[in-house]
């Protein structure tokens, strides 16, 4: 008689094989940490004394960054490693920025750039300038997580976010304004907050626009409540500190309105698109 091979034998089968792949793992990813533990210790104790103490901050964070960015490489499943990665080669090229770029006598805590067309010279602070740089590469790791694959699509949040806040922050520094006026014990908004705002519904907008291969067609609401606090904050200018907490509310009763007015008719007639790795 013919046997036949249950499909539950099967799936044991690979089940055990897959037990003794990740167990076998486990040794390989402890020696590749404790080799880079004992380089970037001995390369931090070599800087540290050939440049001081203050190298020995970034040293460990670029330690931190290498482990993580090790574990990412290993295997397709860790890809959440990407994040804590960037986060810890941000850190630590902020604070290497801090170091290596010296500061002015005269200046203080200022960067000076020279720009050749128009001549001019621009004098930026320097927690701007580290600021700036933290937002952008912030912005990098979680746009490279959402490219890695579909499953990260979220990941283009938290990257428009962070790449609006920059944008805030360059406009600031090339043309610099005052911040609105605002009573003692309220929010102070800044000159440029529409940006932000435009910048968060641009990010809403490129996720419905990949609704498609994406299930992002809800995205349509969110990006058309920030486009309209952009434009009311443009509109109301000054006087938005003093109607911010009333014009919020509006703008989400309104957006929230139309989510269920029109979320049963897209639901009809749209398939929520399934996503492969």
């Amino acid at each position: 008689m013919n046997t036949v091979i249950k499909p539950q034998s099967a799936n044991k089968k690979e089940i055990k094989m897959n037990t003794q792949s990740d167990k076998n793992q486990k040794p390989k990813i402890i020696t590749i940490f404790l080799v880079m533990f004992f380089i970037l210790a001995g390369g931090g104790l070599l800087a540290a004394t050939r440049f001081g103490d203050e190298v020995i901050g970034p040293a460990m964070m670029f330690f931190f960054a290498l482990c993580f960015s090790a574990i990412a490489a290993w295997s397709r499943k860790n890809q959440w490693a990407i994040i804590p990665a960037g986060l810890f080669t941000t850190i630590g090229l902020v604070v290497t920025q801090g170091i290596l770029i010296p500061q002015s006598e005269v200046t203080g805590h200022f960067y000076r750039f020279q720009v050749l067309f128009p001549r001019m010279e621009i004098l930026v602070p320097q927690s701007a300038v580290t600021g700036l740089g933290f937002m952008l590469l912030m912005a990098a790791t979680f746009l490279v997580f959402a490219i890695m694959s579909k499953k990260n699509w979220w990941a283009i949040i938290p990257a428009g976010l962070f790449a609006s806040i920059g944008l805030v922050v360059v406009l600031d520094i090339l043309v610099p304004h005052e911040a609105y006026p605002a009573l003692p014990g309220t929010l102070t908004w800044g000159y440029y907050t529409w940006v932000l705002f435009l910048g968060l519904a641009v990010t809403f907008g490129v996720l419905w626009l990949l609704r498609k291969i994406l299930p992002t067609s809800w995205a349509i609401y969110p990006a058309a409540g920030f486009l309209t606090m952009a434009v009311l904050f443009i509109v109301e200018g000054v006087h938005f500190s003093e109607y911010w907490l009333e014009t919020m509310l509006l703008v989400f009763g309104l957006t929230l309105l139309l989510a269920v007015l029109t979320g049963k008719r897209l639901a009809a007639g749209q398939q929520v698109p399934k996503i492969n790795a």
